[in-house]
């Protein structure tokens, strides 16, 4: 059971990493000046959704040219350690048992519409 529990967990990990990952990729490829401090309210909003607010997470935005020039391609790399549930802390409490899952999502930048 614990198992089932553990490997559930790290699977909502997983989902709520993705989401933010496309999120955040899609919110800057549509409005690059925002797109950091969008994706970090995103991403919060996603974990928290699965139940891992007290996961560790870092969302890291790239661009392949100019973020706001039409057709550049924007990467979003989505970086978190889910804790695992009963497993004791070991070596101190500044580090949570768990596991890291990693995603990333690339969206072209749209063409500026006025």
């Amino acid at each position: 059971m614990y198992l089932v529990i553990a490997l559930a967990q790290v699977q909502a990990g997983s989902y709520a990493a993705q989401s933010t990952a496309i999120d955040a990729a899609r919110t800057a490829a549509r409005s690059p000046h925002a797109a950091a401090e969008r994706g970090q309210e995103l991403g919060g909003l996603h974990f928290a959704d699965h139940g891992l607010e007290d996961a560790r997470w870092t969302l890291e935005l790239t661009c392949s040219a100019d973020c706001s020039r039409a057709g550049s391609h924007v990467t979003a790399v989505v970086e978190a350690r889910i804790p695992i549930p009963g497993v004791p802390r070991i070596w101190s409490d500044a580090q949570i048992p768990g596991i890291t899952v990693r995603s990333q999502h690339t969206d072209v930048v749209a063409p500026w519409e006025e």
